[in-house]
């Protein structure tokens, strides 16, 4: 490049260097600075953007008005009077109209049967239930119980020969107790070629738990017979008390009436078990328990 084409002749004879870079030199800056006008830095000046004219058909836009008084804003809560709460009354409600009862329908008898079976079952539910608090209310304990059979009172008593199980009588009398003893007092023929297990007062108490207390048969001169146990029944329950809660005394002969009270006085309970044709009115009257043979009959086959 010449320095012709990098110089430019000014118009007072001198010459001005162009930058190489398309821009002006440093001769023009240095120039337009030279050029500028000198103002007074005092001078206030303007920062912003002169605002530009409306556009033709425009609407000026209006100048703000002045701010609003101020507006008084609400005292708080606790400096505002207190206004007596009004309770709503409660809204009415319209009267129900009640429905005609239906007409009383006839229960069926089948029902009626129904129910009063269930009746009879809650009944006998109770009665076991109250059994039951009885036993755990003494400790879990069954009762001790004695046994003494007069067997030709219990046999002579059978109206028509009913032919009685021995061993069933046993475990009727012992439901929910400890056997302590059971006596069986039967007197026995002194004919020694009868055997005495296979006799007629023996034979029926030989095959169960039964302690059989043997006597000979007395015979009188106009051939009557007779076997009589009465003290050794009543030596043996007095012997027994003291270890006795229940005493079972298998016979309705009133010489035993002094041997019950005597056992009650002591805290023992009496239960006399006899058919009703054997039966004194006096042990009826003293048992704490009377048990009518014929009316467990059909237990004891």
């Amino acid at each position: 490049m010449t320095q012709d084409s990098d110089d430019e002749q000014r118009g007072d004879g001198t010459r001005r260097r162009r930058g190489t870079r398309g821009g002006r030199g440093r001769g023009a800056r240095a120039e337009s600075e030279t050029d500028r006008p000198v103002t007074n830095s005092n001078e206030p000046r303007i920062v912003g953007r002169r605002p530009g004219r409306p556009r033709a058909g425009t609407t000026p836009i209006a100048t703000p008005a002045a701010p609003p008084a101020a507006v008084a804003l609400p005292a708080p809560p606790s400096e505002q009077p207190q206004v007596p709460a009004v309770e709503a009354a409660p809204a009415r409600r319209a009267p129900t109209r009640r429905a005609a009862a239906p007409a009383t329908e006839a229960i069926p008898e089948g029902l009626v049967a129904a129910l009063a079976d269930q009746a009879r079952a809650i009944d006998a539910l109770r009665t076991e239930v109250k059994a039951l608090a009885d036993r755990v209310a003494s400790g879990g304990r069954r009762a001790r119980l004695g046994v003494f059979v007069d067997v030709p009172n219990l046999l002579y008593g059978a109206e028509r020969g009913e032919r009685l199980d021995m061993g069933k009588l046993l475990s009727y009398l012992c439901q929910d107790r400890e056997l302590v003893r059971a006596t069986a007092y039967a007197p026995v023929s002194d004919n020694p070629m009868e055997p005495v297990q296979q006799q007629r007062f023996v034979a029926p108490f030989v095959p169960y738990e039964y302690r059989i207390v043997t006597k000979p048969l007395k015979r009188f001169a106009d051939g009557s017979i007779k076997g009589n146990f009465d003290v050794e029944m009543a030596v043996d329950m007095i012997s027994m008390i003291d270890r006795l809660e229940v005493m079972a005394i298998v016979s309705g002969d009133a010489d035993f009436a002094r041997v019950v009270e005597e056992a009650q006085s002591r805290g023992v309970r009496v239960e006399v078990v006899a058919f009703a044709g054997s039966t004194s009115a006096e042990m009826r009257a003293l048992a704490d328990r009377y048990i009518e043979v014929g009316g467990i009959l059909p237990l004891l086959h």
